[in-house]
């Protein structure tokens, strides 16, 4: 019985870079859709940035206000919940990367929905009764400032003068969730048009590498 000779360690063709270059896995129109995919991609890439920056401000917003709250349900469901949109920001920032077409979307609502929950909290804010002011409360400790009328007319207008401050501090929160929220939810909805042209005009293999280099 013949048998065929087994090569040598030197017989046997080396392996090599070049040789595996020269093999034509990916030639150069692969690379030029693969670089077109990332000129394509810097729109959502830009907008995972914001998300990034806006993602972790807000929740770290809601959970570093949680512990103050204690005690204070409608507070303590506000923090909650800015901390939870804040997290789910991050989560579709993540799935921005990866290319998916829902996603601009998606973050739109998220951010529709913190205006909503902002503009709440300022509302409810503006209906709660006005109780004493921190002037009225040291006046009041002081009785001999009470004693002068000159002083106490001052004091009582600068009580009247601190709570026109304190509403005007939520009717700017009102102002910022209908203005700041709105415009983001616009900028993040913008997107999913550049994202559809992405998937249009590029392979699904080069998206799909983008995501894994991406994940």
């Amino acid at each position: 019985m013949s048998s065929m000779p087994i090569p040598t360690h030197d017989d046997r063709p080396p392996l090599s870079l070049a040789r595996d270059a020269s093999s034509g896995v990916l030639e150069e129109h692969h690379y030029q859709q693969l670089q077109e995919l990332t000129r394509l991609a810097r729109p959502a890439r830009k907008a995972a940035g914001y998300a990034h920056f806006s993602g972790w401000a807000t929740l770290l917003s809601g959970a570093l206000s949680l512990p103050f709250t204690i005690g204070n349900i409608p507070m303590m469901v506000f923090c909650l919940s800015i901390a939870a949109i804040g997290t789910r920001e991050l989560t579709l920032r993540r799935r921005l990367l990866k290319l998916d077409a829902s996603s601009p979307r998606k973050l739109a609502i998220n951010q529709l929905m913190l205006g909503g929950v902002l503009a709440t909290y300022a509302i409810y804010m503006l209906m709660q009764p006005a109780g004493e002011s921190a002037i009225a409360s040291a006046a009041s400790s002081d009785p001999s400032l009470q004693s002068v009328p000159e002083i106490a007319a001052q004091l009582d207008g600068l009580a009247q003068i601190e709570h026109v401050i304190r509403a005007g501090v939520y009717v700017l929160l009102l102002l910022v969730a209908l203005l700041v929220q709105g415009g983001t939810a616009i900028y993040y909805a913008c997107k999913a048009r550049s994202l559809k042209r992405l998937h249009k005009r590029s392979p699904e293999w080069c998206v799909r590498v983008f995501s894994l280099v991406h994940a």
